[in-house]
Order: C-alpha cells, then sequence, then structure tokens
C-alpha cells in the first residue's frame, strides 16, 4: 500500500527534510520521532515555537534541550 500524502505542507516538509531524534536521560539511546507526533512529546507551544526556528534557520543541527531531561536534535538530511 503506497503512502499517504500530508495535509499539513509544515509537517510533510520536516519530515523531508529533517529527522528528529531524542533522548531521554533516564533511558539509554535515543528514539526517532515525526513531525505529526512531535506535539504529544513537547506539547503544541513548543512544537511551533521548534519548528518555526528549524524552518526559519540554515544550520544543519538544531538541539532543544528542555528542562535537562529531554533532548532533541533535528538533523538535516
Amino acid at each position: 500500500m503506497p503512502a499517504q500524502k500530508s495535509n499539513n505542507q509544515e509537517n510533510a516538509w520536516i519530515n523531508r527534510h529533517f529527522v528528529i531524534r531524542y533522548e531521554n536521560t533516564n533511558e539509554k539511546g535515543t528514539k526517532l520521532i515525526g513531525a505529526g507526533k512531535y506535539h504529544t512529546l513537547v506539547g503544541e507551544e513548543l512544537k511551533i515555537k521548534h519548528f518555526k526556528k528549524v524552518l526559519e534557520g540554515d544550520a544543519q543541527i538544531y538541539t532543544f534541550l528542555i528542562r535537562n531531561r529531554l533532548k532533541i536534535k533535528f538533523h538535516s538530511k
């Protein structure tokens, strides 16, 4: 079954150009998450803030630290 097109163009662009990897300090290793489920990890307000920074910037890697327990990295593909 082929993949469905996204209704949200911002999420589609983020997923096309970045890999979102997060790490919890209580656990070993990192995990991947898509732009569509990102709001469940950080909340809607921080999602908007982070996506805005990524969309407007031109860096290869963006790192966000949340309360010294959650480290989120946006790696450019």
